[in-house]
């Protein structure tokens, strides 16, 4: 649907913050009874520009991906970096950080008619951007630039 804000209304990944990325990565293979993923450590060489509440962070977090077959399962650990994922854990505990949505070549102009909604961007890296609407959905939406 062209028609919404997001241009989209298919989600493609649900994130979780954890503690332990290798404990939930690997419990959560063992539920599904497939191979545990690799574990990787994102913007370890500092390729990416990240930049959290305005101000430029080395945005490095701690991930597992599981392809389901809807979507994406992300597993985040977060590392000592500021960020909205250590900023959630902090706070909140393990759970629910974001849904993402695909925003192929529309990221930024999407975050800007969600800004325009009321949703502000709080972090953006080269290919992903997170606005805070937690106050009215209770997660975090992420725009994905990706296929």
């Amino acid at each position: 649907m062209e028609n919404t804000i997001l241009g989209t209304t298919l989600i493609c990944q649900v994130a979780v913050i954890v503690r332990d990325v290798e404990k939930a990565t690997r419990r959560f293979a063992e539920l599904l009874g497939v191979p545990v993923p690799n574990i990787i450590m994102a913007n370890e060489d500092g390729s990416d520009t990240v930049s959290y509440m305005g101000q430029p962070t080395k945005g490095r977090v701690r991930l597992s991906f599981f392809h389901m077959e809807n979507l994406v399962l992300e597993f985040i650990e977060p590392t000592e970096d500021p960020t909205t994922w250590k900023e959630f854990l902090d706070i909140k505990g393990p759970g629910v950080h974001h849904i993402a949505f695909k925003a192929k070549n529309r990221m930024l102009e999407t975050a800007a008619k969600l800004e325009q909604f009321g949703y502000s961007l709080i972090q953006n890296g080269d290919k992903y951007a997170y606005v805070e609407s937690t106050e009215d959905l209770g997660v975090i939406l992420e725009l994905l630039d990706i296929d």
